[in-house]
C-alpha cells in the first residue's frame, strides 16, 4: 500500500538531500565564533533589579522605569578619550535605526564623580541624543558599579596607570551593549561588530513589538501541529474504511481501494471507473466523511498558518539562529526543505481539494498520495523550526562572565 505514496516520499527525501548540501556549504561560510558577538542569555536572563539614579534631566530613573520598557544599555565616561565616543557613536546609530519604536536607549556614566547631570547634558547634545529617547544616567559610584557588575555581570574598574597614547583608560569598562527586555537583561552584543549590531536591532524591535503580535510564533506552530495530526488522522480514516471495504482481498490500484475501479479485482488492466463519481455511496460512509471533515479541517488549519505567518513577519521580519557548527547545519537543512516543499504543497493541495469538490475521485487519488507526505513534511518541520528557534537552549545560555 505505502508504494503508493512513492513519488512523495521520494520528493521530501530528494528535498531534504539537498537542502543538506546547501546547509553544508553555508555553515562553511560562517566564521568561526561568529554567533558570540550576539550573546543571547536564553534562560539565563536576569532581572536589573532595583536602583535609583539621576538622568541628565535631572528627573530620577529606578529600575521600576525598565519594567515595562524594551530598553538598550550602554555604559560610557565623558572623559573617556577612545571608546565611549565610538560607543556613543553606535548609541546614535541606533537612535535612528530604531525610530518609530518604543525602544528607549541608556548610557550609565562610569565616573559619577566627574559626570554631573550638567556635564552629561553638554555630552548628550554631542551626540544629538533624544531627551526622551536616550537617557543618560549618573548617581552613587557604589550603586553604578554594583549594578554593573552583579546584574549585568560586566566587568568596570579604574586602572592604576591610565594613558590613552597605549588605549589605557582611566575607567576600563565594557564597551558591550546589553538589552534589556521589560526590566531582564536578555543579551549582550559587542558593540564593534556590525553582525552583533544587526542581531541587536532586529531582537530589540521584535522585543519592543505588541504582546500579540510576538505569542504569533507560537499559534504559527500550533497551527502547524494541528495541521499535520489532521492530515495523519485523515489518512488512518481513510486507510480504515479501505480496509472495511474489503478486508480479505488484496489491492494492486488505490482507485480499487477507493471503489472506483471497474475491473476485477488485482487485474491491474481495466479501466477506471467514470471521472465524476460525485453522490455514489462512497461520499455517505461515515468515514469518509469524517476522512474529509479532517482534510477541510487542516486545509483551514494551513490557511491560518499561512496569514499569520505572513502577518508576523511583516511586523518582526527575519528571526536569525543563534546557533554554529551541526545545529546551524541542521537548521538549515530543515528550514531549506520546509521553505521549498511548502510552496510546492499549496498547488497541489488546491488540485487535490479542487479534484475531490468536484467528485473527480479518480484523479484524486492519484495526486493525494504525492500530497500527503510533503504537506505532512511541512507541517511537522514547521514544530520542529519553531522549536529550535525559540526554545533551544541559547548558546553559552548559562553565566557569560565579565567583558
Amino acid at each position: 500500500m505505502f508504494r503508493f505514496y512513492r513519488l512523495g516520499i521520494q520528493t521530501v527525501l530528494g528535498t531534504v538531500v539537498i537542502a543538506a548540501g546547501i546547509g553544508l556549504v553555508m555553515a562553511s561560510r560562517v566564521p568561526p565564533g561568529a554567533t558570540r558577538v550576539a550573546h543571547d542569555l536564553g534562560s539565563a536572563a536576569r532581572s536589573v533589579g532595583l536602583f535609583r539614579l539621576q538622568e541628565r534631566s535631572g528627573r530620577i530613573v529606578t529600575g521600576e522605569d525598565l519594567a515595562g520598557r524594551v530598553a538598550i544599555a550602554s555604559f560610557i565616561f565623558t572623559r573617556c578619550p577612545l571608546s565611549c565616543p565610538r560607543i556613543s557613536g553606535v548609541m546614535k546609530d541606533l537612535q535612528g535605526r530604531l525610530a518609530g519604536t518604543d525602544v528607549q536607549l541608556v548610557s550609565i556614566s562610569v565616573d559619577p564623580e566627574h559626570d554631573t547631570p550638567t556635564v552629561l547634558s553638554a555630552y548628550a547634545r554631542r551626540f544629538g541624543a533624544s531627551p526622551d529617547r536616550w537617557w543618560f544616567l549618573t548617581g552613587p559610584k557604589e550603586t553604578i558599579y554594583a549594578l554593573i557588575r552583579d546584574r549585568f555581570l560586566l566587568s568596570v574598574m579604574e586602572s592604576s596607570a591610565p594613558d590613552p597614547s597605549t588605549g589605557v583608560e582611566a575607567i576600563a569598562h565594557s564597551d558591550r551593549l546589553a538589552l534589556i527586555d521589560r526590566g531582564r537583561i536578555v543579551g549582550l552584543y559587542e558593540s564593534d561588530d556590525p553582525q552583533a549590531l544587526e542581531a541587536l536591532v532586529a531582537r530589540a524591535r521584535r522585543c519592543a513589538l505588541p504582546g500579540w503580535v510576538r505569542l504569533l510564533p507560537a499559534v504559527n506552530a500550533s497551527l502547524n501541529g494541528l495541521s499535520a495530526a489532521l492530515l495523519l488522522t485523515g489518512w488512518i480514516l481513510i486507510l480504515r474504511y479501505r480496509t472495511l471495504r474489503s478486508p480479505n482481498t488484496k489491492r494492486d490500484n488505490p482507485l480499487e481501494d477507493a471503489g472506483l475501479w471497474s475491473g476485477p479485482a488485482g487485474a491491474g488492466v481495466a479501466e477506471p471507473g467514470p471521472r465524476s463519481v460525485s453522490g455514489t455511496a462512497v461520499w455517505r460512509h461515515p468515514l469518509v466523511r469524517a476522512h474529509v471533515t479532517c482534510m477541510v479541517l487542516a486545509v483551514a488549519s494551513s490557511t491560518l498558518f499561512l496569514t499569520s505567518y505572513l502577518v508576523y513577519h511583516a511586523r518582526a521580519g527575519s528571526v536569525p539562529f543563534p546557533h554554529g557548527g551541526s545545529l546551524r547545519v541542521g537548521y538549515w537543512t530543515i528550514l531549506l526543505s520546509h521553505t521549498v516543499l511548502a510552496t510546492v504543497s499549496v498547488p497541489l493541495i488546491l488540485m487535490t481539494v479542487f479534484r475531490a469538490w468536484r467528485g473527480d475521485l479518480v484523479r484524486h487519488t492519484r495526486i493525494a498520495p504525492i500530497t500527503l507526505p510533503i504537506w505532512f513534511y511541512v507541517g511537522v518541520t514547521g514544530v520542529v523550526i519553531y522549536l529550535m528557534l525559540y526554545h533551544w537552549p541559547a548558546p553559552g545560555s548559562g553565566s557569560p562572565g565579565a567583558f
